[in-house]
């Protein structure tokens, strides 16, 4: 996966991590293993949350903040993807791209 193509959306980072927590790539992000480390912590707890309330597998996470989003994406059942903006208006944008970078099966 090539994170290079996801800085034309205005994402301000980005962080490709396995099941385990373990970093692939990440792209501007400080401390990229405790935020992996972390996230995974969080996609763990959701899925486990949608379960009991009989949802289907989590694919997506978006998260609003005051100044900006977190946007964390499950492909696969071992690839995980965190991006964030400053820019909420490239929402859509940046949806699109990080579905055209998903592995195709």
């Amino acid at each position: 996966m090539n994170l290079g193509k996801l800085e034309k959306t205005g994402l301000e980072t980005a962080l490709l991590f396995d099941k385990n927590g373990e970093v692939i790539d990440s792209l501007k992000i400080e401390y990229p293993i405790n935020i992996a480390a972390m996230s995974n912590v969080i996609f763990t707890m959701c899925k486990e949350m949608l379960e009991d309330m009989k949802f289907n597998d989590l694919k997506q996470l978006i998260l609003k903040t005051d100044t900006g989003l977190v946007i964390g994406n499950k492909f696969e059942d071992n690839l995980f993807l965190i991006t964030t903006t400053n820019d909420i208006s490239k929402l859509g944008l940046l949806l699109k791209v990080i579905d055209n970078l998903a592995p195709k099966s």
